[in-house]
């Protein structure tokens, strides 16, 4: 079943607002999802990228956070972790070429699962 993704944990990061100014504390949580096996989690990773679609480049701008656990996650069990963190003060205001969103990874014995959420930065 893993193989074909069937049975897969979900990783979704809930934010307060996806609306945020550069120096902000950015709240929410990450909401890790059971399917239809149960899962060991390892590791959940979240990173802020930017996207230039000028350029078309995206980089890192830093890690949000990496927490390494060793959590059963039934299959039909959900886990909240809770998140919060500073945006850096230099970002640039979100515009059509430049965009950010936090991707997450959710890492486990035998898969990995990404979530990708789109914020905008206002000045």
């Amino acid at each position: 079943m893993s193989f074909f993704k069937l049975g897969q944990a979900s990783i979704d990061l809930v934010l307060d607002s996806n609306e945020l100014k550069p120096g902000q504390n950015v709240n929410g949580y990450f909401r890790l999802k059971g399917k239809w096996m149960k899962q060991i989690i390892k590791r959940l990773e979240c990173d802020l990228i930017l996207h230039n679609t000028e350029d078309k480049t995206e980089h890192m701008i830093e890690s949000v956070t990496t927490i390494y656990m060793s959590k059963e996650l039934a299959s039909d069990g959900s886990i909240e972790i809770p998140l919060t963190y500073q945006l850096p003060q230099d970002l640039l205001s979100s515009s059509s070429t430049v965009s950010y969103r936090f991707q997450t990874r959710l890492i486990c014995d035998n898969m990995r699962c990404v979530d990708h959420d789109e914020i905008t930065i206002c000045s």
